[in-house]
């Protein structure tokens, strides 16, 4: 009888942990698609493929704007290395952060990427970039 009970909740709990295993692998391949959206000028794809936390984190304009200055005072991408990484899931939602070196034509920066991972998908919860190339230009 004991083990009837245990196995739905081994089962709800592991199902949960899923994200968790798998979010890593899962996440990474958005930044190359976020820098390739970025790339290209495609902000507005940026934006709308975004999480809805991510869209109401700063108004649409801004969040455009930030792209396009990315865009005119660094240039496109050059190459990219994820330094750090780590996945917490909180409630059965699975965060994924990652700390990105990143090579630009004009200059270097460290972004941060936060996403939210549900099965296979990720979407952009977070975005920060840090770069004296880009203030000082």
């Amino acid at each position: 009888m004991r083990n009837l009970i245990l196995i739905p909740i081994l089962a709800l709990l592991l199902s949960g942990c899923g994200d968790t295993f798998k979010g890593k692998a899962v996440a990474e391949p958005q930044i190359a698609v976020f820098h390739e959206r970025l790339d290209a000028g495609r902000y507005e794809e940026i934006y709308a493929a975004a999480n809805d936390d991510f869209r109401k984190a700063a108004p649409k304009e801004k969040v455009l704007q930030l792209f396009s200055a990315i865009g005119k005072k660094l240039g496109k991408v050059k190459s990219s290395a994820t330094k750090s990484w780590n996945v917490k899931t909180f409630n059965l939602v699975t965060t994924v952060v990652f700390g990105v070196e990143t090579q630009f034509e004009q200059g270097t920066a460290t972004e941060t990427f936060t996403f939210r991972v549900a099965g296979d998908q990720a979407t952009l919860v977070g975005y920060n970039i840090n770069s004296l190339d880009m203030m000082s230009r």
